[in-house]
């Protein structure tokens, strides 16, 4: 296994779609937790976005003037300079002066290369900018907005004196990488680091009610073996073979129990879990399928095909150990999707 890409460099081989669905995220994983008032988050950026690409919506339509904040994506090759800043403000100022839309509240920058110093002073003096997108609005913007020349008006430089340059600021990229990691979504872009994972949780010393479906198909397969109805641990506490069978079996449904508060506590999402225990589902159905053989043969052929399938590149794969894919044949008992006894597609 290569060492583990930054996530810096993960997001500089994103192309500009994938990177402005990955501010998207962003935007609704933490953004909307974090400023109150967000009613909505929409996604303009494409043909006829006019300039914004994530707009994050402070009142609802029937709001006029309806407030909003820009989050306009820049994907390239070296930060992002004065010149290409120029360009996006341009467009701004020119659709917001046709009365196209108000402007926003606030509006940034967002990057994965950062921005050059010379822009970054920029921001840091609004006077500053307002003047330099003045001055050189005919070098940066003027055949920018369509094919055809927007040139400075006295309309659009009487606009740009009437704005509030203090609205423009530059997100910088350790920032937006550090607040995206807190969203759901993080975890499936980056996947999930190696990390030492917690003892799993031992067996309760009676069985648990959220264990009694795997428990009762224990019961009927062992008491197929013993040829008598069996209904708790004492009709074969003599049995040694079964007890150590039944011990382990529990043993092995917590171990994945376990693999499943790791989904639920460091990924914030079960579906990890549930989407892992569907490819034991699928991975091993003609094990637990066959026929004309005991519910104790099922088991350990089951179990047994379970330790060789091959999990591909699920985010959980690398944190899965052998007790883990045992007790994933139990967690699908426990939930109905096998039966160790009698009519296996039952």
């Amino acid at each position: 296994m290569g060492l583990p890409v930054e996530p810096l460099d993960r997001l500089a081989g994103f192309d500009p779609k994938k990177f402005e669905r990955f501010t998207l995220e962003w935007a609704h994983g933490y953004l909307i937790k974090q400023i109150e008032g967000i009613v909505d988050i929409q996604q303009r950026g494409g043909a006829g976005d006019k300039g914004r690409d994530i707009i994050a919506w402070l009142d609802p339509a029937t709001v006029s003037p309806r407030r909003w904040i820009c989050y306009q994506c820049k994907h390239l090759q070296t930060a992002l300079g004065r010149g290409a800043a120029t360009t996006e403000i341009g467009k701004l100022v020119y659709y917001a002066q046709r009365g196209e839309y108000p402007l926003p509240v606030e509006y940034w920058f967002v990057t994965h290369k950062g921005v050059t110093g010379t822009l970054q002073d920029l921001l840091d003096d609004p006077a500053a900018l307002k003047t330099f997108v003045k001055e050189n609005w005919s070098k940066y913007v003027d055949r920018e907005i369509s094919s055809k020349s927007t040139p400075m008006t006295p309309e659009l430089e009487a606009f740009i004196d009437g704005m509030d340059f203090g609205i423009f600021a530059a997100k910088q990229p350790a920032t937006l990488l550090a607040e995206h990691a807190q969203t759901p979504y993080h975890l499936r872009v980056f996947g999930l680091p190696l990390i030492e994972r917690d003892p799993p949780p031992k067996p309760p010393s009676q069985v648990d009610a959220a264990e009694s479906v795997y428990i009762e198909q224990l019961y009927r397969v062992i008491g197929e073996c013993l040829g008598l109805a069996v209904g708790s641990l004492d009709d074969f506490a003599g049995q040694d073979r079964f007890r150590a069978l039944f011990e382990r079996s529990r043993i092995t449904f917590y171990s994945a129990e376990g693999l499943k508060e790791l989904a639920r506590d460091t990924m914030l999402d079960t579906q990890f879990f549930d989407s892992l225990l569907g490819e034991f589902r699928n991975g091993l159905y003609y094990d637990y399928t066959e026929t004309g053989i005991t519910g104790h043969e099922r088991l350990v052929r089951t179990v047994r095909a379970a330790q060789k399938l091959q999990l591909g590149g699920h985010i959980l794969a690398d944190h899965v150990v052998a007790a883990d894919r045992e007790g994933m044949c139990h967690h699908m008992a426990n939930e109905n999707h096998l039966q160790w006894c009698g009519d296996a597609n039952a």
